[in-house]
């Protein structure tokens, strides 16, 4: 599991987050959401786009979920 998935999934575990109205707020299908956040024999990354909405349900930041920031080179 890449490592955003990792930590969205410790948060949303952590806050008691009802995986069930996750799934009906974002429109992710639940067991896409399952399988990514509780269940851990699944192993299954969150897609971009279902990070992005889960962290806007939230309200939190996507990058906050990231291990260290990159630095962009201009």
């Amino acid at each position: 599991m890449d490592i955003p998935t990792r930590n969205i999934a410790k948060y949303v575990r952590d806050k008691g987050i009802n995986v069930t109205k996750l799934s009906k707020s974002t429109g992710i299908p639940y067991m896409a959401l399952y399988d990514s956040l509780l269940n851990s024999e699944r192993n299954r990354d969150l897609r971009l786009g279902e990070a992005l909405s889960v962290c806007a349900f939230l309200e939190v930041d996507p990058r906050d979920f990231a291990e260290q920031r990159q630095e962009v080179a201009t």
